[in-house]
């Protein structure tokens, strides 16, 4: 008679939905596929809502129960639960401000359950491991995207498209943006160095050749994602955490080997990428797309004439203005109708020669007037060919007022077409701007805030624009926590930090240490120094990995 096998108790559920989400976290789909009223769920927000009403069960079964030391926990919940108090009393808002708190507390939620579920060591090293899988896949699915030149359409379901920069893609993986996707490898990349280590110290070396591979496999895509912070955040974690471990330990090894592949990567691209080094020299890509202009205030015309026009225009910019390469950057302009507000035709003229940043070139344009009297505007501007109008970057273009006197009746040409006349956008403001209105916004609302993630549906109006980027927030973790929640949420949650910081120096001075401790604080130091320039905490991929990271690091603190 067979023994029939056993059901899986909620425990053992629980931890195979943690590693599922661990791994799916790169793979959240851009709609969800449930609707329960006002409430929309993603996969990965499906998973997270198994994984805390599971935790939920556990905890109420094994009752009382002190999922982390000290109750550190309840510094944290408290925090949060103030983000909640503030999101009711922004003044606007408030239901974004709702929505952002409770991410956030269900992000602690996903912290405290990790060490409801997960009951050993060899289980939490099975949620690393998890996590290093998924760092893996971005890097994989980045790099192939990269080396065929091109987007993959599978990925449309998880992300609106691959991240640019100018003319050049950057590594994105299945994520929303190229900045998630150097998070989720700066976090991955310590957890694979101390796995490598360990399998070294037990004498697998042939294992270990692997990893390596794979370890500099995640390096290269994090210089890929061309985002600066990604490879100095992971040089300065791997140089803290040597200084930290001091030079005696032998874990210390591995860090330094990591400074120095790091090194060596960076001057690797820097000599290759022509990508990288214009990332280097800017914080975006605004700064490629600038021009200066001496171009005649007023024209006068008869209709269909050609004049040659003479301009200057001098190169600001990073860019070479080259006709004849790909993309090529041409001389633009759009003749926009007074009266009707529509625009006629958008000419182009070659750069013959190309202009270098800091070249001046003078030029005599063969305009032609449009074809019906009036008075237009003659918009100059810069355009690199399907990729952007320089003015949509950098807000710096010329204008023309034109008069349009009758002349021979002759018909309208092709290119003449009227269509509705688009305008510039206000730019993508650097932080050199969003750091100031950040901290006007905090000096106005210092104790409350205006409510959390609420900084970026209003600075535009700082800036006295009518339409801005939605999408931008402070980017700085702590700015953007001190502008959504005041000082009543912010507080305690730094609070918390630095009581975490506190035990973690503790336990890195203790022999002998876990490396996998190691591993897990050099991940979340990851968050905390590109927190310093980037906002991760609410989106899903990177939010909830920082999260799993906090409840392993709570559980390993547990006596087996």
């Amino acid at each position: 008679m067979t023994t029939p096998t056993p059901l899986p108790t909620l425990p053992q559920v629980g931890r195979t939905l943690l590693l599922l989400l661990a791994i799916t976290l790169p793979f959240e789909l851009d709609e969800p596929l449930l609707h329960l009223g006002p409430l929309a769920f993603t996969n990965v927000e499906l998973v997270l809502t198994a994984v805390l009403l599971l935790a939920g069960l556990v905890g109420w079964q094994e009752r009382p129960f002190t999922p982390v030391p000290n109750r550190r926990w309840l510094v944290l919940l408290l925090a949060g639960g103030m983000f909640g108090v503030t999101a009711v009393l922004a003044p606007e808002h408030n239901g974004n401000a709702l929505k952002a708190s409770l991410r956030l507390l269900s992000g602690i939620g996903l912290a405290l359950a990790v060490p409801l579920l997960i009951q050993n060591a060899a289980q939490r090293t099975r949620l690393l491991w998890a996590m290093i899988a998924a760092g893996l896949l971005v890097a994989v699915i980045g790099l192939a995207e990269l080396w065929l030149g091109r987007e993959l359409a599978w990925l449309l379901p998880f992300r609106a498209g691959i991240t640019v920069a100018g003319a050049y893609l950057r590594l994105t993986g299945p994520l929303d943006y190229a900045n998630h996707a150097a998070m989720i490898l700066e976090a991955a990349v310590p957890l694979l160095l101390v796995a490598g280590w360990l399998w070294w110290q037990r004498g697998r070396k042939t294992a270990v050749l692997l990893l390596a591979g794979l370890l500099l496999l995640l390096l290269q895509a994090s210089f890929l994602t061309l985002s600066r912070a990604s490879f100095l955040t992971i040089g300065g974690v791997a140089g803290v955490m040597a200084l930290l471990l001091g030079w005696r330990q032998p874990l210390t090894r591995p860090w330094l080997a990591l400074v120095g592949a790091v090194g060596l990567l960076f001057a690797f691209n820097s000599g290759l990428s022509e990508a990288f080094r214009l990332r280097l020299g800017s914080e975006g890509d605004s700064g490629w797309y600038l021009a200066e202009w001496q171009v005649p205030p007023t024209l006068t015309l008869t209709a269909n004439e050609t004049r040659r026009v003479p301009i200057t225009v001098t190169n600001h910019g990073a860019l070479v203005w080259h006709s004849q390469r790909q993309p090529p950057i041409n001389l633009g302009a759009r003749w926009l109708q007074t009266e009707s507000a529509l625009q006629l035709a958008e000419p182009r003229w070659p750069f013959d020669p190309p202009i270098g940043p800091g070249q001046t070139a003078s030029l005599q344009i063969p305009l032609r007037a449009p074809s019906e009297p009036g008075e237009y505007t003659l918009v100059w501007d810069v355009v690199q060919e399907q990729i952007t109008w320089f003015g949509e970057k950098s807000n710096v273009f010329a204008t023309s007022q034109v008069v349009v006197r009758p002349g021979t009746d002759q018909p309208a040409p092709e290119w003449e077409t009227a269509v509705p006349a688009w305008s510039y956008q206000l730019p993508i403001p650097d932080r050199s701007t969003l750091w100031p209105l950040a901290l006007q916004l905090i000096g106005e609302r210092p104790f409350l805030g205006i409510g959390l993630d609420n900084f970026r549906l209003v600075y535009g109006r700082l800036l006295q624009a009518d339409s801005w980027n939605d999408t931008i927030h402070t980017n700085n973790w702590f700015l953007e926590f001190l502008v959504g929640g005041g000082l009543l949420a912010a507080l305690p949650f730094f609070v918390w930090l630095a009581w975490e910081g506190g035990v973690a120096w503790t336990r890195l001075r203790q022999r002998p240490v876990d490396p996998w401790q190691v591993a897990i604080l050099a991940s979340l130091l990851a968050f905390l120094l590109h927190g310093l320039v980037d906002f991760f905490l609410l989106f899903n991929s990177t939010g909830l990995l920082f999260w799993l990271l906090v409840g392993c690091w709570w559980h390993s603190q547990q006596p087996e």
